[in-house]
């Protein structure tokens, strides 16, 4: 599902669940928290990981980012529309908030897919950096956040 249509549904739910707002808030707040503590981890060896990888997630999906519903309204609680953060670039294949120095879009608060799917070279190599435990401990907070979130949007028009 592209931005625009995601802007569009996070508009109409602003205007009819105002009351929901403030617990999306808090949940984004948490799910920053977490994402910025993630990336750490992640930024130690996904430079020289990702750089030399054939099949790169963010090179190989011609999406404008992962994001999902959800994913998307967090990130909305803090940062405007990224319609302006999308990268003209010759990948055919590559996400559109995929920069000459990668990702563009906030470190804080990024799509859930970007943050949680992982090969088996970077499992790998958190393994070695002694961060595979913390990081899944982190995985799992993320997800159980990412399931306080959904409630929040269902019944909705």
């Amino acid at each position: 599902m592209g931005i625009d249509v995601l802007e569009e549904k996070f508009q109409a739910y602003k205007e009819n669940y105002p009351e929901r707002i403030s617990d999306l808030e808090e949940l984004a707040r948490e799910i920053s928290r977490v994402q910025v503590c993630m990336r750490k981890l992640l930024d130690e060896i996904t430079t020289r990981i990702c750089s030399t990888c054939e099949a790169s997630c963010c090179m190989c999906m011609p999406v404008e980012g992962w994001f999902t519903e959800s994913d998307y309204f967090a990130y909305r609680m803090f940062h405007e529309a990224p319609f302006d953060l999308r990268v003209q670039h010759d990948l055919e294949t590559g996400c559109a908030f995929l920069g000459r120095h990668g990702c563009v879009l906030p470190k804080d608060i990024r799509p859930f897919p970007c943050v949680k799917v992982n090969c088996a070279q970077v499992t790998r190599a958190l393994e070695e950096n002694g961060t595979l435990e913390e990081f899944k401990k982190l995985y799992d907070e993320l997800t159980g956040l990412q399931e306080r979130v959904w409630p929040l949007l269902k019944d909705r028009a």
